[in-house]
């Protein structure tokens, strides 16, 4: 905690003496009256410096005391551990937005009062460029309703309605970042997947407050839109009954600011350079492709409704009949179900009529053949046989 100290001189503004190298020859040394206090036990610090440019001196700020280990801070250690995170994390944060924003002043500063205390919301950055303000949030720890509620009547009441409040969540802390899958989206008639996540009470809090949420991992910030599930409701001449009754399911996308009730939120990714490239913190690049989101749901909303009109209309087709008439035909047929099914356009190919066959007659059987004797035929030669020329004595063995 040498290197950190809130200079109630100007304002609660925090200064590191890591980051900031002309702190030496800029600050004055010593007590000064009091000027320095702890982050950690909020006690006044001792801003020691070289005497000399040249000196090989580190600068550093220490306690009040001359008794050994008095120079030292006296609140725990976790304590020390949890501040030191909190305002490295967010100094970490505004080294970007100082590539992203060159020209503004970003600061950090810390109401003086809350020096020593384990707050439960890290103090924010102040951005301002020309005659816009920006009030950057950076959380670490898990946060509650009141702390959050009494940080955005804070923002309000010292800087205006006018200012512009952003949450910044980081995207690797499961604390912070529920996420629930992803969501395939055509913008512009492009596929893509946009992360999912689930939003937290608090979260949406903030939303309903009129402040920004984002989520930032490394040099990108993800961008929340809203998204609601829901199914269409049936029009006049629509039918989403058996094969479109999957297609009635869709969403619909609320945004700038995900709307209240939102199912999941939608996350857009944006580079923080292009963040900070518009009036007001706006992402201008997201908020396009929102509207194109939007614009496609609009397309998809309409197709499917024309396909419904076209099941409907086939449902119409199939199901209509003809009904019987009331005179019967002139070939005696009844109409039948089968027959009435026919559509009248249909040429019905015509069935060849065969000429009636006479029954075959019945005749009498015929008569028994007499018995006659054929003479034998003069002149005809016997067949022969070898039992002719055997003797006669022989021919009954």
């Amino acid at each position: 905690m040498s290197e950190l100290a809130i200079d109630t001189g100007d304002g609660g503004r925090l200064i590191d003496l890591n980051r900031e190298l002309d702190a030496a020859t800029r600050l004055p040394r010593g007590k000064a009256g009091g000027r320095y206090r702890c982050c950690a036990c909020g006690q006044k610090l001792i801003f020691t410096g070289p005497a000399t440019a040249h000196s090989g001196f580190t600068p550093r700020f220490r306690h009040d005391g001359s008794a050994p280990g008095a120079d030292r801070c006296g609140a725990t250690a976790p304590h020390q551990a949890n501040i030191q995170s909190d305002l490295t994390v967010i100094l970490d944060l505004r080294d970007q937005l100082v590539r992203a924003l060159p020209g503004a002043a970003i600061r950090l500063q810390i109401d003086p009062r809350l020096a020593g205390q384990n707050w439960d919301l890290p103090p924010a950055l102040i951005v301002r460029r020309g005659d816009e303000t920006v009030i950057i949030e950076r959380p670490r720890r898990l946060l509650t309703k009141p702390a959050v509620d009494t940080r955005l009547k804070t923002v309000r009441t010292q800087h205006g309605e006018s200012a512009t409040h952003w949450w910044f969540f980081d995207r690797d802390d499961a604390l912070h970042y529920d996420p629930a899958g992803t969501v395939k989206v055509r913008p512009h008639g492009k596929p893509d997947t946009h992360r999912k996540v689930r939003p937290s009470p608090v979260q949406r809090q903030i939303i309903s407050a009129g402040a920004a949420v984002c989520w930032i991992t490394q040099d990108t910030v993800l961008i929340p839109y809203g998204g609601h599930l829901g199914t269409y409701p049936a029009l006049d001449g629509e039918d989403w009954t058996g094969d479109m009754e999957s297609w009635s399911r869709d969403w619909k996308i609320s945004h700038p600011y995900p709307a209240e009730g939102a199912d999941w939120w939608g996350l857009i990714p944006l580079a923080l350079l292009a963040l900070g490239q518009h009036t007001g913190f706006r992402p201008a690049p997201a908020c396009h492709l929102m509207a194109a989101l939007e614009k496609a749901e609009q397309g998809r909303e309409a197709h499917r409704r024309r396909l419904a009109r076209e099941h409907a209309q086939r449902t119409a087709d199939e199901s209509v009949t003809v009904p019987p008439a009331t005179d019967a035909p002139a070939t005696g047929i009844p109409v039948t179900a089968a027959s009435a099914e026919v559509p009248a356009a249909a040429s019905v190919p015509a069935v060849p009529e065969h000429p009636p066959v006479p029954p075959r007659p019945v005749l009498p059987p015929p008569a028994a053949p007499r018995q006659t004797s054929l003479s034998r035929v003069p002149g005809a030669s016997a067949r022969f046989s070898w039992r002719r020329l055997l003797p006669r004595r022989w021919r009954t063995y």
